[in-house]
Parts: structure tokens; C-alpha cells; sequence
């Protein structure tokens, strides 16, 4: 996906450099007609198969298919760049008018090309889940916040197409293992509900102990001599 948004970017960068030595030097057009004709059919078949392909990436969370999709929809932006140009000059008869939209088109690609590879540098290091998915974890852990139950020590990272989440889990002391086990159970099926491709990791402690309290932060401190190892 990093490859193919390096062949966007230069591929914008031809289409400007194109557009910049048409304004210095206004060329006629020409076959208009035909051009236009072969512009349309291929963009119908690229936004088409360009849109299934999104949506395909977006059911599974795939790099790679978006930056496929968003490689044939700079085609499909190119071409009605075309569509503009042509149709302002034919208009207005300005000859500057055609290289000028394939200068905007050619941003606009260039955004995408960004885009995607900044996208590809994120699926290389795991992140944390975006603030959407984060309020659906915290929606799921705050309806079970009662009968003094609590929550701490909530982390989330993605890599790739995959989530996990991690979880401490804090439960009356008086609690059966059963009754603990049932509760996370029930948190952790309702948070792959809301999120696909979810790995959840609770840890059950009890409220009452005092080091339930002490591994809140990454780095736990280590337990003094008057307290048990």
C-alpha cells in the first residue's frame, strides 16, 4: 500500500508537470470527440470497480484494498479533470483553462497519495483505536459500573486489521470465581460486538485490596517489604 501511494504522488507529479508546460505553452486541442468518449467509458469502469473495492476495504479493515481503490480514483479524478478542462475551453476558449484543472486535480491526488502512505506508516506501528471505537469500549464498561463495580487500566492498540484491548476489572472481594468469571464473559463478548477483529484481555481483582490499586499505570511499582510479593 506505501508502494502504491509513492506511484500516486508520481503520478500527480506528471500530471502537473504536464499541466504546468500546457499553461507556459497553450496547445489546440485536438480528437476532442474521441477522447472524450474513451475518458468516460474508463472512468464509469474505474469509479465502479473502485467503489466496490472501498467498501471491501472497509468491511476488512485492508490497507492494501483501499490503496488500490484510491489508485483508480485518481484515474477516475484525472478523467473528469479532463472532462472539465475540455469543456471550459470549448466554452470559453481559453486554452489556460485545461491545464489549470489538471493543476487542482493533480492536489487533489496528491492528498490522496499522502494520505494512503501516511496510512501505511500507521498499519507498520501499533496505535492506539481511534476515539469512535475507544467510546464504544467505554459505553460497554460504563453500563456495568454498578453494584460497585470499576474499571481501570484500559488499553488499546491496533496493528493492522487487528484490535486488542486490556482491561482490569474490579469486582467486590466477597465475589466467587464464578461470579467474576460470568462478568468478564459478558464485557468482553459485548466489546467484540461492537468492534471486529477485537482480541479482549481482562484481569479480575478485587476492590479491597490495596495492589488492585497499584498497577493503574504501565509501570507498576514494586511492592515494599510489608506488603505481600
Amino acid at each position: 500500500s506505501g508502494v502504491e501511494g509513492t506511484l500516486i504522488l508520481i503520478a500527480a507529479g506528471s500530471i502537473a508537470f504536464a499541466a504546468i508546460k500546457r499553461l507556459l505553452t497553450p496547445q489546440p486541442l485536438e480528437q476532442v470527440g474521441l477522447g472524450l468518449a474513451v475518458s468516460v467509458a474508463a472512468s464509469l469502469i474505474n469509479l465502479g470497480v473502485a467503489l466496490v473495492l472501498l467498501r471491501a476495504a472497509k468491511e476488512n479493515d485492508s490497507i492494501t484494498l483501499e490503496a488500490n481503490a484510491r489508485h483508480l480514483m485518481t484515474d477516475v479524478w484525472t478523467s473528469a479533470g479532463v472532462l472539465v478542462g475540455v469543456g471550459l475551453v470549448v466554452v470559453t476558449g481559453w486554452l489556460q483553462l485545461d491545464p489549470i484543472v489538471a493543476l487542482v486535480v493533480a492536489a487533489n491526488i496528491v492528498w490522496s497519495g499522502f494520505h494512503i502512505v501516511r496510512e501505511s506508516v500507521k498499519g507498520l506501528m501499533d496505535s492506539a483505536l481511534p476515539p469512535k471505537e475507544l467510546a464504544i469500549i467505554q459505553e460497554v464498561l460504563e453500563s456495568h459500573q454498578e453494584n460497585g463495580i470499576e474499571f481501570h487500566a484500559l488499553r488499546t492498540r491496533q496493528s493492522g486489521a487487528r484490535r486488542f484491548v486490556s482491561v482490569h476489572v474490579l469486582v467486590p472481594g466477597d465475589w466467587t470465581v464464578q461470579q467474576g468469571h460470568i462478568l468478564v464473559e459478558q464485557i468482553e463478548n459485548e466489546i467484540r460486538a461492537g468492534l471486529a477483529n477485537v482480541a479482549v484481555f481482562t484481569h479480575l481483582e478485587p476492590l479491597d485490596d490495596p495492589l488492585s490499586w497499584a498497577d493503574v499505570s504501565l509501570d507498576r511499582p514494586h511492592p515494599t517489604t510489608d506488603q505481600p510479593a
